[in-house]
């Protein structure tokens, strides 16, 4: 019974630690490229931090799927105007070290498809 016990124990660990380890992280935008406002096509985002594994983002209530470029960041084009009350924020997964989500530049706005990562994916 004993050793029964051990085993089970020993599973729940092990499944414990792979759900923390999959468990995905939102960051809210707060600004940082700000300064390319008002976009009227739409803007190019990128979420960096070695380390994530996956990524979307959601930009005014639209659903995006980022991919990755380089060593570790992820990108997306979003559509439509961005402005001073555009909301935006980036889901992860992964354990990134000081992950940014930050407005690159504008668009011309033909970029970005919700859920296709938006530019030439």
């Amino acid at each position: 019974m004993r050793k029964l016990l051990v085993i089970a124990l020993t599973a729940m660990t092990v499944a414990g630690t792979a759900s923390i380890a999959l468990a995905a992280t939102t960051i809210q935008w707060t600004g940082q490229g700000g300064d390319n406002l008002p976009c009227d096509g739409g803007g190019h985002w990128v979420l960096t931090g070695k380390g994530v594994t996956s990524a979307t983002m959601e930009v005014n209530g639209v659903t995006y799927t980022m991919v990755q470029n380089g060593k570790g960041s992820f990108a997306a084009d979003s559509n439509g105007t961005l402005g001073a009350g555009t909301t935006a924020s980036a889901t992860y997964e992964g354990s990134p070290k000081n992950p940014q989500f930050v407005l690159s530049h504008c668009v011309a706005g033909d970029g970005g498809y919700p859920g296709d990562g938006g530019y030439g994916s």
